[in-house]
């Protein structure tokens, strides 16, 4: 008789997991702001990165109606990392980058009403993450075949069909 079975050990590698990944994302350099765009009108926010690695920024609009944004994500060289027309009330959106420096994001408002809108820039720690990813991964490969082993073994009686 087992003491540990493969589920519990997989239950306990993705908590790990998880949990881990969570402190990593908390601890992320990152640097937000509230801003109230009037029309026609660019706020910008600058976070310094150490690359190469992967960046994100998060925007979500308040009081969202069929309103329209342009995000730039740029060095301070000038180089565009990114560039995307926003219409969603939130998006969240990934750049790579190679070299450490100050990144800049960008916020121009191109409706014809003010917004207000919250933009976050951030680094995702993309190597400190693979880790406790494969943790995580490892933790479900083990619960699957806990479930597959537990159905393999189930037998379900059928009734005969009596032919007549």
């Amino acid at each position: 008789m087992r003491l540990v079975s493969y589920f519990k050990i997989g239950l306990v590698l993705v908590m790990v997991g998880s949990i881990w990944i969570g402190i990593l994302f908390s601890m992320t350099a990152k640097n937000s702001n509230s801003f109230l765009l009037d029309k026609s009108e660019s706020e910008s926010i600058s976070l310094n990165l150490h690359g190469p690695g992967l960046g994100f920024y998060v925007i979500s609009i308040n009081g969202y109606s069929e309103n329209a944004l342009i995000a730039k994500v740029l060095d301070s060289h000038g180089n565009y990392y990114d560039v995307k027309k926003i219409t969603n009330k939130v998006t969240v959106n990934y750049f790579q980058f190679d070299q450490t420096g100050k990144f800049i994001l960008e916020v121009t408002n191109i409706s014809d009403k003010p917004l207000r809108l919250t933009a976050e820039l951030g680094d995702t720690k993309v190597h400190e993450i693979t880790i406790p990813s494969v943790i995580v991964l490892m933790g479900a490969i083990l619960l699957t075949f806990s479930g597959y082993r537990k159905l393999r073994n189930y037998i379900t009686a059928q009734p005969d069909e009596k032919s007549s």
